[in-house]
């Protein structure tokens, strides 16, 4: 048992034992806080993982964690855990809802930060801060994005991608067509009467009547405009006067009135071509016309004034 005398002995044995023991749990808790050496680069649109932990590794799960702008003059809070949860209520605007701290991480020492979407603004210097309650420390991470050229390369290969696809969809398309238009020459070919043809129609005494050609598939019922456009290339005479039954009709005179048409066609240049035989001149022709079927002769008289109600004939001599 002590006595009165050694008392203040005693208190300054106290004193320094309680401050050893304050110095010792300060050292025992002490860290560092370590971010990246170098750069953290960032491409604009993905995310990013700004690195920071403590060593030795040591739990910070009952620490403040913060990480906020160095080079923003106003509001700087990036994130902020306290208290085992976030506090984001003072955030940037810009970073609502794209950071986030990995909280079973943070067992291990590990305070780095995950941003979503990086902007361009994003770049800067950030500060991850770590305090317990008898020491803080922290780390700066530099942050490069990446906007611009590497966007531009990857724009460039989505373009290039692109066009090689449409190419070679219209190569494809081109091949399809080609083919398409072969097999139907073809079938024109053993359809249609290769070369030409000719007849001659005795219109002699006539004086109204239409003769030509017509396709096989073109309309032969009801009233009917004999036009190109219907089937029909035709020249007629009416009222004296001779007409081309083309897109528009086309009325033209003679000097001397036909006694017997001939009609030449060529297929494959597209023409029909109507001729005074007697006089062995040019009456009409249609040109540059596309047959895709067999054409046939027409004649047709006309019933309502026509002074001669003998039939037109097609000559075979």
């Amino acid at each position: 048992m002590f006595s009165r005398s050694n008392s203040p002995a005693m208190k300054f044995i106290c004193v320094t034992l309680l401050i050893i023991s304050g110095i010792t749990d300060s050292r025992s808790e002490q860290y560092e806080v370590v971010g990246p050496a170098d750069p953290v680069l960032a491409v604009a649109g993905e995310d990013v993982i700004l690195p920071c932990s403590v060593k030795p590794n040591t739990s910070v799960v009952d620490m403040r964690v913060e990480w906020f702008r160095l080079d923003l003059i106003d509001s700087q809070l990036v994130h902020l855990y306290e208290d085992h949860v976030d506090k984001n209520t003072n955030q940037i605007e810009s970073y609502r809802g794209r950071t986030k701290l990995n909280h079973q991480e943070l067992q291990r020492g590990n305070a780095s930060l995950k941003l979503s979407s990086v902007r361009v603004s994003d770049e800067g210097l950030y500060k991850c801060f770590i305090q317990s309650k008898s020491w803080y420390d922290d780390a700066i991470v530099n942050v490069s994005v990446e906007g611009n050229m590497f966007n531009s390369w990857r724009t460039s290969v989505i373009l290039i991608s692109v066009f090689v696809v449409l190419s070679v969809i219209a190569g494809i398309l081109i091949a399809v067509f080609a083919h398409k238009n072969k097999e139907r020459d073809q079938l024109l070919k053993t359809i249609l009467p290769k070369g030409c043809f000719y007849f001659e129609v005795q219109v002699k005494g006539q004086t109204e009547w239409d003769l030509g050609v017509t396709r096989q598939s073109a309309n032969r019922k009801g009233w009917i405009s004999l036009s190109p456009d219907n089937g029909y290339w035709i020249v007629g005479r009416r009222d004296g006067e001779y007409q081309a039954r083309d897109s528009p009709d086309y009325s033209f005179s003679l000097s001397v009135n036909p006694q017997r048409v001939g009609v030449f066609v060529d297929y494959e240049k597209g023409l029909v071509c109507f001729y005074d035989v007697e006089s062995m001149s040019h009456i009409y022709s249609y040109t540059d016309q596309c047959f895709n079927e067999k054409l046939y002769p027409f004649v047709c008289l006309g019933y309502w004034s026509n002074g001669n109600s003998t039939p037109l004939i097609i000559c075979d001599d």
